[in-house]
């Protein structure tokens, strides 16, 4: 391992990049390494295939969530509290049943 000194946010100088069992090693350890180029290159991100796949489905996930809260019709303020006190009176209901003296 040729220790190359550390970069903050794992950015790295594509001039600067240590060897591929460095890098190997970095990711391996969960590192975020991005080569970057520069210029208007865009940088070289490094990391597992297991990070990879975890960062796809985090990123399916992420637009599934975003597709439900488009779907969502907001509430007004009153609707809101109507709700939230009838959800408590239910639940209030259900406790007052199942207590015992």
């Amino acid at each position: 391992m040729t220790g190359a000194t550390p970069h903050p946010g794992g950015e790295i100088p594509f001039d600067q990049a240590p060897g591929l069992a460095e890098l190997a090693e970095r990711a391996d350890r969960h590192e975020r390494l991005r080569l970057v180029r520069g210029g208007v290159a865009s940088a070289l991100v490094v990391m597992t295939e297991d990070d990879y796949d975890q960062a796809v489905q985090d990123t399916a996930d992420l637009q599934l969530c975003r597709e439900l809260l488009s779907r969502i019709e907001p509430l007004d303020s009153a609707q809101a509290e109507a709700e939230h006190a009838a959800t408590v009176a239910f639940l209030d209901g259900i406790l007052s049943r199942t207590s015992r003296p």
